[in-house]
């Protein structure tokens, strides 16, 4: 059993580790909320890829000896996933997605260290930088749910249903500033967050590109 979690541990310590959760990431992006949780089958599904994703970036924090924030966030997400299967509760819902956030973003932190760590820029680490673009995403997604969950239908308009797809494919093209217009935000805190989620997605692309460039240089010349 410890040769076992020595061996997982050891994988998730080398840098193709960041590959694997890209993957992971884009089937929960692209596939599993896409697929809506309107039923229960769809509940089932988002919560066990959920707890496949949180597993993985608890396995990151345990590297990271953050033993007691690893716990918490165990056992926050076993009530929280678990509940959201169990029962309709709204209150359950926020406070799913507010954990959600509150963990993407520990795992945005994680990854981005990991990505630019001290070293050569691997084909890992730029999968890496697209494994926070991506976290970005899906924290703003969560956010709009958040707000339309605590505030009601005025927060969006066009609006197809209230399901975690539509937040997440507005947040995708507002992160890509694409912005079709198909839904808008329609007051002050939904507008304020997809102005702040439009910048991100400009800025973090053009400081990614320089930081990556400029320490590959770094490494050559110390080479």
């Amino acid at each position: 059993m410890r040769s076992l979690t020595k061996k997982i541990k050891g994988f998730w310590a080398e840098e193709k580790s960041l590959s694997v959760l890209l993957v992971i990431l884009l089937i929960q992006i692209f596939v599993v909320i896409q697929l809506g949780q309107g039923s229960l089958f769809g509940k089932i599904i988002f919560s066990v890829l959920y707890i496949f994703l949180l597993s993985v970036g608890l396995v990151y924090m345990t590297l990271t000896r953050r033993l007691a924030l690893t716990l918490f966030l165990s056992l926050a997400a076993a009530v929280m996933l678990c509940a959201i299967v169990l029962t309709d509760a709204l209150w359950v819902d926020i406070m799913t997605d507010a954990f959600i956030v509150f963990y993407c973003i520990l795992l945005e932190w994680i990854v981005l260290l990991r990505t630019f760590a001290k070293g050569p820029i691997t084909y890992h680490r730029i999968l890496g930088s697209i494994v926070g673009y991506l976290l970005l995403a899906l924290i703003f997604a969560h956010l709009y749910d958040i707000s339309y969950l605590c505030l009601g239908k005025d927060t969006f308009k066009g609006l197809v249903s209230s399901d975690k797809k539509e937040f997440m494919y507005f947040s995708l093209t507002t992160l890509a500033t694409v912005g079709y217009g198909d839904i808008a935000p329609a007051i002050p805190l939904t507008r304020s967050l997809s102005n702040l989620e439009g910048l991100t997605g400009q800025l973090y692309p053009a400081i990614l590109i320089t930081r990556i460039v400029s320490m590959q240089i770094d490494y050559y010349k110390k080479g």
